[in-house]
């Protein structure tokens, strides 16, 4: 694995004040969470992971903020939410506050300043052993919501990140309970397929489910800018440098809500869902082509040469490998890798992403 420059990362980053002291450099987890009008949600959360103990292992920093196109009544409700905090008698010495105002970047953003926050806060030494939890303001969390990161990480020490299993909460109607469910059955369905396909990249992606090494965090390049997707890109490239593990437990519970907030994401569908426009499943065929290009991949000798590799796909696959220039990308990867079957297959598998993934999909897919 290679080896993380924290000062290096530090001077690329943007800092924030944090209140109302210091973050602690010795906890065990730091929970990051973006709070964008979530009045309504914020307290719940908090005595959720009070109850899970939190008092006892973590730091909570809530990253207020607000896009700089919001309206007043959403910047006064970040106004508000930092005064709700710096006074709530509820929660003690592990609560902290990172107010950021007038973003360009979404939650994204929000949710990078915040681990940064906790990477500044961390003396080089702590970062092989202190944990970032990437969290939402409208969730709940399990009573062993830490118990169950600390064992997962536990068993599984060569993974730098990790994600858990999500189930959202009720829907406040029965058809937002039936819109939430029916999103949930195509996220979990996709990512079977892809699991079957033998994609190394078969794992859920939802910003209030992963944990992180902070040194992992680190080698991964920090949490990715973005008004939506921030999560998908972050563990994509976590995958290709610390690898990401699953946990087999459900601990977090987000908020069924619909929203148009961010451009994708579970808002947006559970949103499209009620207006009558159900997300649309991938033909089995296409993950079966997807399939046959893995296994194309790792027969011995067929990454040696790009004519080689492309003669022994179907030729839309090959089509589409093409286009998107792999040609001129594998043999740029292969003159930086060794000449052994076991690198080339891993550089296969960094260059052909999660994201690559989807994009063959969707062009495989039948209409």
């Amino acid at each position: 694995m290679k080896p993380f420059d924290r000062d290096k990362y530090l001077r690329r980053s943007v800092q924030k004040l944090v209140e109302p002291r210091p973050l602690p450099p010795d906890r065990e987890f730091y929970v990051v969470i973006p709070a964008c009008d979530e009045l309504a949600y914020i307290d719940g959360v908090l005595t959720s992971l009070a109850e899970a103990g939190a008092p006892g292992c973590a730091a909570v920093l809530v990253a207020a903020n607000h896009p700089a196109d919001a309206s007043g009544a959403v910047k006064e409700a970040t106004s508000e939410l930092c005064r709700r905090l710096a006074g709530h008698s509820g929660f003690g010495a592990w609560l902290y506050l990172l107010t950021a105002p007038d973003l360009t970047d979404g939650v994204g953003e929000a949710r990078k300043l915040g681990m940064d926050a906790v990477i500044a806060a961390l003396p080089p030494e702590f970062c092989d052993r202190a944990v970032l939890v990437s969290l939402d303001a409208d969730c709940r969390v399990e009573p062993d919501y830490f118990e169950c990161w600390r064992n997962g990480f536990a068993a599984n020490p060569a993974a730098g990140a990790m994600v858990c299993g999500v189930r959202h909460q009720t829907g406040a109607s029965p058809e937002e309970e039936a819109a939430i469910r029916r999103y949930e059955e195509y996220m979990a369905d996709y990512t079977r397929r892809l699991a079957e396909a033998g994609s190394p990249y078969a794992f859920p992606t939802v910003g209030s489910a992963f944990a992180v090494r902070a040194a992992s965090y680190i080698r991964s390049g920090g949490m990715r800018k973005r008004s939506g997707g921030e999560d998908f890109y972050f563990l994509q490239a976590a995958a290709k440098t610390v690898g990401v593990a699953e946990l087999d437990a459900v601990l977090v519970h987000p908020s069924p809500r619909s929203s148009a907030r961010v451009p994708f994401g579970t808002g947006p569908a559970v949103a499209a869902i009620l207006g009558g426009q159900p997300p649309r499943r991938i033909s089995d065929g296409a993950f079966s082509q997807l399939a046959k290009l893995l296994q194309t991949a790792a027969r011995p000798g067929m990454l040696s040469s790009t004519d080689g590799f492309l003669t022994g796909l179907d030729a839309k696959t090959a089509g589409f490998l093409r286009e998107t220039g792999f040609e001129r990308d594998w043999t740029r990867i292969l003159a930086n890798t060794p000449n052994q079957e076991k690198a080339r297959l891993a550089a296969f598998h960094r260059y052909f992403d999660g994201l690559a993934s989807l994009r063959l999909l969707h062009e495989l897919d039948e209409v």
